[in-house]
This record gives C-alpha cells, sequence and structure tokens, in this order.
C-alpha cells in the first residue's frame, strides 16, 4: 500500500479546507492534528497544528475546544506542565462545550497534585539511557553496579544476558547462547552483587525449566545455583541470596551463594511478594505484598533475616511498591498515596519503623527498580509510551477505514489493552492495567465503557493477570482469562453488572477462547509446551465445550516436533452463523489462516504468508465480519514496528488493505453493525533514569 507523506498529506487537506465554511474548515484541520498525533506519533507536529486551529479558528467554539482537550493529551504524553494550563482553558473559558469541558475536568482530576511538603533540595533526577537499543528492554532490564558504572540486561537480539557501560555506551554479551534459530534459552532477572565481581540471574533452560545462575561479571563462566525463576535479592555481604520459591505456594529462601539447599524463612498462599531487599546490616529483608487476596495493592513488610519475626511496616490503602534501601537506614518506596507516583522514604531502626514516610520526589512515573548505588543513586527503568484501545469509523460503500482514530479511556491512558463489542454494539470491554512497578501480575482492571453515555466502571474481579474478554451473546457476562486464587491460569465467566465471576476451565496453555452465538457452547485453545531436550513434541489443540456440561470435542490439533513457544496456533476467531472457526497456524515459518467447521473435521488452508517467518510481513489478530464474507487480520513488518489492518475473504483469495496504519495495532474488533472498528494500538518503551543525591549526610 502507498504511503502518502505526512507533508503532502496536510497540504491536501488545507487546500479542501480553503473553500469550505469556516466549521468545516477547522473540523478538516482538527482531523489532520489528530492524524499527525494518533496515526503518525508526531506530537510536537499535531500541537503545533493544535496551536494553529485555535489562533485561526477560536469563533468555532466546539472544534478549539476539541484541539485544547487532545493538545493537552499530547503534553501529557510527553510529560509537560503544559497539559494542566490547556486543560484549565478548556474548563475556563469553553465550559458551554459539554463534552471536551468534561473531558478536561476528567484530566485535571487525574493531574491533580497532592498538597505536600516539596522534595529535599539536592535531589535531582537524570535520564541515563535511552533510544532503540533500551525501548524495548521492559521485561529485561536487570540492576545497576554498586559504582553505577555497569548495568545488566537482557539482549533481545538473542536472548543473552548482557552489561552496558553507562560511561562509555559499550554494551557486551554475558553469555552466547547464538541466535533464536540456535536455542530457546534466554536469560531475564539478574542482579550484580553487592561487591560488583558476581552477577546472579534467571536462565530458561532448554527444557523449559527456570534456574539461577552465577558467575563474574566478565562472563568468563558460570554455574547453575538452584531451580528457581526469581525474584531475588544478595545479602550485604554477598553470601546469600533470598529467593522466592514456587511449588504450590510462595516462599521467601535463603541460598548460599557457594551451594546447598534453601531455607525457608516464610510461606504464603498463592499471592506473590514483589521487589526484596536486604538492610544495609543483613539482619533483615524487606518485600512488598498484597495484604488481602481481593487486593491488587501492596503494603510493605520486614522479615528478620533468621525467619524468627515479622512486622508491616508501611500499612495504607495506596499502592506500595518497595524500590530499595538507603545505606542511611531509610527504605524508598513508591506510591500512588497523592495521587500520582511518587517516591516516598521511611526511617527504620533495629527492625521498626521510626516516625511516617516523607515524601521525597512527586511524579516518578511507572517505574521498576535497578537497584541502588553505595553513593545513594536509585537506577530506575521507566516505562514511557503505552497500549490504548481506540476505534474508527469503517465506511461501509468504500470498505475502509474513514476518519480518524478516537481514544475509548481518558484515564490510565497507555495502559488500555484487550477491546471486545457488546452483542448491542453500544459498549466496549476491556483491560487496563494499573499498579506498579510496569507489568506487575494481578494489577489488571476489567473494564467496561458505555460509547453512548461515556461511562465507565470497573469490575471488581480481583484475579492476576486478566486478559482477553469476549461479551457473551446475550451480553449479560464475559468470558475472559485470568490467574485464580492459587496462581493457575483459568478461563472465566463474570456477570456484566456484578463482576461475580465462575471458573470455566482450569488449564495451563490456554490461549484466546471465544463463544458460540447461541452462548451453548466456549470454544478454547489451548498450547502444551514442548521439551526440546526429551523431544517431547509442542502440541496445540481447540475444543469445542458445552458452557453447562463441561464435555469437550476436539475440533483441531497441530503438533510440531520443535517447541516454538506462543506461536504455533492463535487468533481463534467464530463465524456470525457459529458454523465456522478461523486460527492462525505457524508452518515452516509461515503464518497460516485456516478454518475448520465448529462440528469439527478437515481444516482448509485459506491464506498463507511469505516464506520466512522472520523478515516477511506477519499476519495476526483475526476478526469475522458481521456479514461473514471477510476476516480482518492485521498485517506487520516487524514485531514492534508499523501495522496494518487488512480483510482477507473468508472463501480464500488475497488480502486487501483497508486504510488503517499504527505502530503495534492489534486485537481488532468489529461492532456488530460493521460500521466501527475498536483495536489496540502502541508499544511500551523503556528508559533508564536515576535519582541521585538520597543518601543523608552522616551527622
Amino acid at each position: 500500500m502507498r504511503k502518502i507523506q505526512p507533508a503532502i498529506w496536510i497540504l491536501t487537506v488545507a487546500l479542501l479546507a480553503w473553500a469550505a465554511p469556516n466549521d468545516k474548515q477547522a473540523e478538516v484541520l482538527l482531523q489532520a492534528a489528530m492524524k499527525l498525533e494518533m496515526v503518525d506519533g508526531n506530537l510536537d507536529a499535531a500541537i503545533q497544528q493544535y496551536k494553529k486551529i485555535m489562533a485561526n479558528h477560536a469563533d468555532s467554539r466546539l472544534v478549539a475546544a476539541k484541539a485544547l482537550v487532545q493538545m493537552g493529551q499530547c503534553y501529557e504524553r510527553l510529560g509537560s506542565v503544559e497539559a494542566r494550563k490547556a486543560y484549565e482553558r478548556v474548563v475556563r473559558e469553553y465550559a458551554d462545550q459539554r463534552e471536551p469541558a468534561e473531558q478536561a475536568r476528567v484530566r485535571l482530576a487525574a493531574l491533580q497534585e497532592h498538597r505536600t511538603p516539596p522534595p529535599p533540595s539536592g535531589i535531582v533526577s537524570r535520564q541515563v539511557w535511552t533510544g532503540p537499543q533500551v525501548e524495548s528492554l521492559e521485561y529485561g532490564l536487570g540492576s545497576i553496579s554498586p559504582d553505577g558504572r555497569l548495568l545488566s540486561f537482557v539482549d533481545w537480539q538473542t536472548g543473552d544476558l548482557a552489561l552496558r557501560n553507562l560511561a562509555t555506551g559499550e554494551n557486551r554479551r554475558l553469555t552466547n547462547k547464538g541466535s533464536w534459530d540456535q536455542s530457546t534459552e534466554f536469560a531475564l532477572f539478574s542482579r550484580i552483587s553487592p561487591d560488583g565481581r558476581l552477577i546472579a540471574y534467571n536462565w530458561l533452560k532448554k527444557n523449559f525449566g527456570w534456574e539461577i545462575r552465577v558467575g563474574p561479571v566478565d562472563g568468563s563462566s558460570y554455574r547453575a545455583l538452584f531451580p528457581a525463576d526469581g525474584p531475588f535479592a544478595w545479602s550485604p555481604d554477598g553470601k546469600q541470596l533470598a529467593v522466592l520459591l514456587a511449588k504450590d505456594v510462595h516462599k521467601i529462601g535463603l541460598i548460599p551463594v557457594a551451594g546447598g539447599s534453601p531455607r525457608v524463612l516464610k510461606s504464603f498462599d498463592w499471592r506473590t511478594p514483589g521487589n526484596m531487599v536486604f538492610s544495609p546490616d543483613g539482619k533483615y529483608i524487606a518485600y512488598d505484598f498484597p495484604p488481602a487476596e481481593n487486593s491488587p495493592e501492596r503494603d510493605i513488610y520486614l522479615l528478620a533475616a533468621d525467619g524468627s519475626r515479622e512486622v508491616r511496616l508501611v500499612e495504607h490503602a495506596a499502592d506500595d511498591y518497595l524500590l530499595g534501601w538507603i545505606l542511611d537506614g531509610r527504605i524508598l518506596f513508591a506510591s500512588d498515596r497523592s495521587g500520582t507516583t511518587d517516591a516516598w522514604t521511611l526511617a527504620v531502626s533495629e527492625g521498626k519503623a521510626q516516625g511516617a514516610p516523607e515524601l521525597l520526589k512527586k511524579d516518578l512515573g511507572r517505574v521498576s527498580s535497578l537497584g541502588l548505588t553505595r553513593a545513594g543513586s536509585l537506577y530506575y527503568g521507566l516505562r514511557v509510551g503505552g497500549t490504548d484501545v481506540y476505534t474508527v469509523p469503517l465506511d461501509p460503500q468504500t470498505g475502509k477505514v474513514g476518519g480518524v482514530p478516537s481514544r475509548v479511556a481518558q484515564r490510565f491512558i497507555g495502559t488500555n489493552i484487550d477491546p471486545d463489542w457488546s452483542p448491542d454494539g453500544r459498549r466496549l470491554a476491556y483491560v487496563s492495567e494499573r499498579g506498579l512497578p510496569a507489568g506487575r501480575p494481578g494489577a489488571r482492571i476489567l473494564c467496561i465503557a458505555d460509547l453512548e453515555t461515556g461511562v465507565q466502571r470497573e469490575l471488581p474481579l480481583r484475579l492476576g493477570y486478566v486478559s482477553r474478554p469476549r461479551w457473551s451473546p446475550d451480553g449479560r457476562s464475559i468470558l475472559f482469562h485470568a490467574n485464580d486464587e492459587k496462581g493457575r491460569l483459568s478461563l472465566f465467566v463474570a456477570d456484566a453488572e456484578t463482576g461475580r465471576a465462575t471458573a470455566l476451565v482450569r488449564r495451563q496453555g490456554l490461549k484466546p477462547s471465544r463463544w458460540s452465538p447461541d452462548g451453548n457452547t466456549v470454544f478454547v485453545l489451548t498450547t502444551e509446551y514442548g521439551d526440546r531436550v526429551n523431544r517431547a513434541p509442542e502440541v496445540s489443540w481447540i475444543v469445542a465445550r458445552d458452557v453447562k456440561t463441561g464435555a469437550e470435542k476436539e475440533l483441531f490439533r497441530e503438533t510440531t516436533a520443535t517447541p516454538l513457544g506462543d506461536f504455533l496456533v492463535y487468533d481463534l476467531t467464530v463465524s456470525p452463523d457459529g458454523r465456522l472457526l478461523a486460527f492462525t497456524v505457524l508452518r515452516n515459518k509461515s503464518r497460516v489462516v485456516m478454518i475448520v467447521s465448529s462440528e469439527g473435521g478437515e481444516p482448509r488452508e485459506i491464506f498463507r504468508s511469505g516464506s520466512d517467518f522472520h523478515t516477511h510481513p506477519n499476519y495476526a489478530g483475526l476478526a469475522w465480519t458481521p456479514d461473514g464474507r471477510e476476516i480482518l487480520l492485521v498485517k506487520a513488518s516487524g514485531i514492534m514496528g508499523q501495522t496494518e489492518l487488512w480483510a482477507l475473504p473468508a472463501q480464500g483469495g488475497e488480502p486487501r488493505p483497508l486504510g488503517l496504519s499504527m505502530k503495534a495495532l492489534g486485537e481488532p474488533a468489529l461492532n456488530p453493525d460493521g460500521r466501527q472498528i475498536a483495536f489496540s494500538a502502541g508499544v511500551n518503551a523503556s528508559e533508564v533514569w536515576a535519582l541521585e543525591n538520597l543518601q543523608r549526610p552522616v551527622r
């Protein structure tokens, strides 16, 4: 598909608007500016266009108010205080424009600063690492060395553990597993020892089992320490690791770095302790943990290193996440208690809190701790960008997208995924990620947006890893995936009004599931991962499950001798009449779209992508059109690159572009009337920052 250059596109719109009435002209210019913002991602250019609209079309009050709101959202994404000024101007000067004024009030409420004392003087934040190399490291950042010179991370080009020299900008791999074609092994969580000589890290083995490895920071050798997948923390003397052990229940245990079995200090239920750090004297271990089974928020606890006693150190209704322990005796934590995510400290002596927490730094952002240096600097990963849910009109005459995508949620921007339309076409269910740090388990909320009234509400599910909501045909309940009270991956059905959830299927490897049009059957996709060492095959299968009896009938099965991870079979969708299922299979490094009868039988191939999985466009994200004639699918040029929405004839043939292209577009869903498409788009990216001068001088 030929892409129109942004400058030419804007010039064309401007020429069209020249001869139009003033309101029409302003609306066309607004659409052009929104395209710069949402489609091209050029926030600075969009802001300038919004300013021109304000200057030249102030008499078109509705359009001017909308432009101000959009400009505020651009400033928010850039982290600028100008966002507040834009929203305040809407409320002050355009109160008569009901919808944009209400949007501005909502954003102002979200940005409202808590009246707290200013942070101590001398504390500064500094950007340490940004750009393409670090943007994809949301789940690969490790820890800072005690001297602040080296940062560990996962090089996702191969999955190897690596170190970055922050002074020179040089990256160096510590492991050498080869390419992904050669091995599916990879490193994950990593921590550099207190003396800076060793590094411990999680390693996924060929048999898909995890182990903790320890080796020198020069990468010359390593040894397996224990079969566990972290997180963990070094003791100050470097002789032990405090490790999260998971088998039936979660436990904190101490493992000797020299080798040996762990000593369990504390057992939990299915809930998971988060970040763990030792006190500077090695006598205590601090960690964050949800205080109740139905709470996604966390408090901070202090456990004696010999397991003899435990206290709740920070107790608050807010979400409190441990960042580290400063050498001067204060713990450092992030909290949303003031309405924004801020850094707080609490003095601790002899295992007890001394006084109340103190605000250290406002507006820290969505962060994950990379540890503290000896000099008292906190290094942290900061999530920037994000994914949102959008809707866009579909022109029934041309069969293509018409207009500019509109963001569904005005709060928690950059954290929303997985949209699905209700049968009446009025509501959207989607998942919103909350809490700290970015990507923490158990912090996903199932939301419902009424697009006619603008009302948005949250279902009180209190389950972990909520994903893939799907409305029932009668609109009374929602099917979704989540972890149950014991951490098991399960398929649930929840009442759309009360949020009361019932487990339908408990099975590891669950993938997208769909209702039959009559609501009596759920089509369930499952993948059982293989084992390269023992040559166990990887298997994916689709079953039709009777909702009332639980009886299952297998409809399709795919097996490969070489384990592939998540990519064997995926993207399940059901035809409007319920007679056919469409899904995608990875075969010979090609993505193949197939169709099978909902009663079972021989499947047939209707589309096959290029022969090379790594270099040719990939097709993913399936949704059947209401008339049953076409299947929407997403065409991507790369894992994190620009993506396009296409339509594939359900009977087979070449797909056609629909005229919608955004970064990381996915999860397309068609309104039952066929005139609107909902989808998610956007990429979570990372930067590395340092919060410096935290340590108080010794008196």
